[in-house]
């Protein structure tokens, strides 16, 4: 009797293996398309608005078409007396220079245009032949001028701008600087050694 119940059981599990091939086999194939997929290597650049978080983007053949760190000589900074320290690379085309009781930033930008880096009160003027504006970035008011005095000269370039921005802070510079005076007059020795 044990053995007929081992027979049958066998012969259950057969017909059950047999009943899910034929049920397999008889229902439609279902499958999905895969998205043709083609990978190529390239060695040409990404356009430039996919490359940088700056918008908009100017056309340019060069990211880093005047680096005032690299590009001022360092002869003519010392000359001046801006080489209190020695020039700092801050970020990409940005140097910090030191007069003392002030510092400078330099810095070429290729990400925004003249006209778009101008705020509503800028002086426009010329600057050794080069199209330039003068503006406050922190204007000296109770509030503020006990901490710092920001000025700004702008020059338009072929690629963007050079912005040269003075700084100061009347606590611990001495002796006091005129932002706007010095950082005209600096503009102008530094216009000749720009790249526009």
């Amino acid at each position: 009797m044990v053995a007929r119940m081992r027979w049958v059981a066998k012969l259950g599990s057969v017909a059950a293996i047999v009943a899910a091939v034929v049920v397999v086999l008889q229902s439609p194939p279902t499958q999905v398309a895969a998205p043709d997929v083609a990978l190529r290597g390239t060695g040409a650049p990404l356009p430039l608005a996919t490359t940088t978080m700056k918008w908009p983007v100017l056309e340019t053949t060069d990211p880093s078409p005047f680096d005032p760190c690299r590009d001022l000589p360092i002869d003519v900074i010392n000359n001046l007396g801006l080489g209190f320290t020695p020039p700092e690379v801050e970020t990409l085309n940005r140097c910090r220079l030191d007069a003392g009781n002030y510092q400078m930033a330099v810095e070429a930008i290729v990400w925004r245009t003249f006209e778009q880096t101008l705020p509503p009160d800028a002086v426009e003027m010329d600057i050794a032949g080069h199209r330039a504006a003068q503006y406050w970035i922190m204007k000296p008011t109770d509030w503020n001028n006990r901490w710092w005095f920001t000025c700004m000269v702008t020059f338009k370039t072929s690629y963007g701008v050079i912005q040269q921005s003075l700084f100061y802070s009347p606590i611990y510079s001495e002796p006091d600087v005129d932002c706007m005076a010095e950082n005209m007059r600096r503009a102008n020795e530094l216009a000749p050694h720009y790249v526009y």
